[in-house]
């Protein structure tokens, strides 16, 4: 199989454990009563917009960075902003989700909606190691 193959399959396993990651979750939230889900989506709505602004930032620098040409000089000096773009991006994701689950942890929530959340976790973490395994084979 050839590196961009794997990158492929990678990217494909991502997107499918996120969705069923999601779906996991989203099943979770059914075991939950409408007070408990109005506190737990009023606990995150902060969380929700400040990691909009970050991810907003990230792709922003991104997108400035080679706008302005600036991507190739980080290429000339070793750095790859491809990969450096995606580290950002899942150092995103991860600390996205433990400040998740370490907020959720400190809520009095049923056991069986916790189990949800961290099932969908790591359904999700899963995807990232494939899409981090396609990507270092890909880079090469």
């Amino acid at each position: 199989m050839n590196s961009e193959t794997i990158f492929f399959v990678g990217l494909g396993v991502l997107i499918v454990t996120t969705m069923l990651g999601r779906t996991v979750k989203e099943r979770g939230m059914k075991t939950l009563s409408h007070e408990q889900l109005g506190f737990v989506m009023a606990s995150f709505s902060k969380m929700r917009m400040v990691g909009m602004y970050v991810l907003l930032g990230i792709v922003g620098l991104y997108l400035s960075l080679g706008y302005l040409g600036k991507l190739d000089d980080l290429e000339s000096m070793g750095i790859s902003p491809t990969f450096g773009y995606f580290l950002l991006l899942i150092l995103y994701i991860l600390i996205n989700q433990g400040l998740g689950i370490a907020k959720l942890r400190k809520m009095e929530l049923p056991a069986a909606y916790l189990r949800s959340v961290y099932i969908g976790a790591a359904l999700q973490l899963l995807g990232l190691v494939a899409l981090i395994i396609g990507m270092m084979s890909y880079m090469d």
